[in-house]
């Protein structure tokens, strides 16, 4: 299932653009998550991070309203959305989702979809779907 996309495919502008803020402002407001970064570089991030939640939250998801968390597919499963530079990235970002899910605090989702997106594209890849075998989250082939 291919769920590529470009930015010109994202209806509401504005309810993207709303929803990142709003996760900029959480993220911004604690010295450890902001890690230095001024609200308007932890805005571009979001911005950057949000663009495929908001295609598929046009396209039939649901949007996951606990703090911090991602969006609801057509199923009723809660999934993790990420999106990096390059298919190099990949594994570093699979190694952060796993320490994420062994802190059960957290409540980590058992899926998260990876998009590709090199930040001067308005193309986003969907590059894959990876599932929690209890150790590790495994391509979805």
């Amino acid at each position: 299932m291919d769920m590529s996309f470009n930015i010109d495919d994202i209806k509401s502008k504005s309810e993207w653009s709303k929803r990142a803020m709003a996760e900029a402002k959480q993220i911004h407001s604690k010295k450890s998550t902001a890690r230095g970064r001024t609200l308007n570089q932890i805005y571009e991030a979001c911005l950057y991070g949000h663009a495929p939640e908001q295609y598929l939250l046009e396209t039939g998801w649901e949007d996951d309203r606990r703090k911090y968390k991602d969006v609801i597919d057509p199923m009723g499963d809660c999934n993790e959305i990420k999106v990096t530079e390059h298919k190099g990235n990949i594994p570093y970002v699979l190694e952060r989702c796993r320490i994420a899910k062994l802190e059960p605090w957290r409540k980590y989702p058992d899926i998260v979809y990876i998009f590709i997106n090199n930040k001067k594209s308005k193309e986003y890849v969907h590059e894959g779907i990876y599932l929690w075998n209890g150790k590790k989250y495994e391509k979805n082939i």
